[in-house]
């Protein structure tokens, strides 16, 4: 008879579970008792709980900056719809817009008013307008804003002929319009 140290069969049993023959021919069970089974169940949950919050931030902030993008491309629409007229009016408006596919209102509102630029004043550009817009909504519990701000120079009926027709003798008058580009 060969005698053995170390047990080395397996049999079928529970998970983890396994009976090993020793040379005395008895049975010793080996395996996992339910307390390690606990506490390496209470070590994961431990693990898990911080990337479970991790995974819930990163999908707000996904979230939030989908809203961000969405309230940007607004605000920019409505600043090329003021920047499209020839000369943008002063005074305020405002609107809504709805995004149908996730049924948030982003509510806008623009401002034009008169910019006097000190610098630009001693380089005879007059007619600075600031046009400024603002996109708000709710996000979550309070309210989130995106806003953007530009300048424009309001050319006056002389600039604009020049400008317009800049090879036109009877308006060729270079020292009307200094060369100048915001």
């Amino acid at each position: 008879m060969v005698r053995r140290d170390r047990p080395y069969r397996r049999q079928a049993g529970w998970i983890g579970m396994s009976h090993s023959h020793n040379t005395s021919g008895g049975h010793e069970p080996s395996g996992f008792t339910l307390m390690e089974i606990l506490v390496a169940l209470c070590i994961v949950l431990i693990a898990l709980v911080p990337l479970i919050h991790l995974h819930v931030t990163s999908i707000r902030m996904i979230d939030f900056r989908s809203h961000m993008a969405r309230a940007t491309l607004v605000a920019g629409d409505r600043l090329a719809e003021v920047l499209a007229r020839d000369v943008p009016e002063l005074g305020k408006s405002s609107g809504r817009v709805k995004d149908e596919t996730r049924g948030t209102v982003y509510h806008w509102s623009s401002v034009v008013t008169d910019a006097p630029v000190p610098a630009l004043e001693s380089a005879r550009l007059m007619g600075i307008r600031q046009v400024h817009v603002d996109v708000t909504w709710q996000d979550g519990e309070r309210e989130a804003i995106v806003s953007l701000d530009t300048l424009v120079h309001v050319a006056a009926r002389g600039e604009r002929e020049i400008l317009d027709n800049p090879n036109d003798d009877k308006s060729n008058n270079k020292a009307a319009l200094p060369r100048t580009h915001l």
